[in-house]
């Protein structure tokens, strides 16, 4: 287990308390998920889980990033999402009983909230909210893993970039936000050399999009002209 040690120490019951589905739960629900939800931590670089191996629980990001990918035949990774503060993931595993089908690794410092099988199972029979919750938290995730394939197979490397940053940015912020990531991790992330993203980064800079520190290790991204350019016809 990494230390993570310096990360701001958000309550699991703070985290939970975020969600209406929780305080849409009867007294002895909500008492059971704070009884069996427990907190993880875990440095960049660290696995979380990995593919084929059983899944036990479904995860609430509470501090840092978390990518989702595969490893083809050859060793290249294709990234499938990458989790951001206030996101949960694992749930598509727990619905269809399976082994997950891709490896997690935490880009930065993590803090997780997790939620066992069974609690999750009691829910998922118990609260019309909760489920209600699954399927917004799957149709958003699935909006976005067709626009990466769009952007995979019929756009240029600058519109996979910009797709990539809204991603890992608050999409409804309305000012610049500073994402912590290095260009390595980046190109991962789009399935793109390290040069070609740093083109794409210097383009995006260029049309006000971007601005990249890579002294400190960020990129300041302002959020809603970087949504207008990945939503409005090129």
């Amino acid at each position: 287990m990494g230390t993570a040690g310096h990360l701001a120490q958000t309550s699991v019951l703070s985290f939970v308390e975020r969600w209406p589905w929780y305080h849409a739960l009867t007294p002895e629900l909500r008492s059971l998920v704070i009884q069996t939800a427990t907190e993880r931590v875990a440095d960049a670089g660290e696995y979380i889980a990995r593919a084929g191996a059983p899944c036990a629980d479904g995860y609430g990001l509470m501090q840092g990033f978390l990518q989702m990918y595969v490893i083809g035949t050859r060793g290249s990774e294709t990234t499938l999402y990458c989790l951001r503060e206030g996101e949960w993931g694992g749930e598509g595993s727990l619905l269809k009983g399976e082994p997950r089908r891709y490896d997690l690794r935490a880009l930065t410092p993590v803090r997780l909230c997790t939620i066992p099988l069974k609690t999750f199972e009691l829910l998922r029979n118990s609260s019309i909210e909760f489920n209600q919750f699954l399927c917004e938290i799957m149709n958003a995730r699935m909006g976005i893993f067709v626009g990466m394939l769009e952007a995979s197979r019929l756009l240029g490397p600058e519109m996979r970039v910009a797709r990539t940053l809204m991603m890992l940015a608050d999409g409804q912020a309305s000012d610049a936000q500073e994402i912590s990531i290095s260009q390595h991790q980046l190109a991962l992330m789009c399935g793109l050399s390290r040069q070609r993203v740093n083109m794409a980064l210097n383009t995006l800079k260029q049309s006000g999009l971007v601005r990249c520190e890579r002294r400190w290790g960020f990129v300041s991204v302002h959020a809603p002209r970087l949504r207008n350019y990945v939503t409005l016809p090129n």
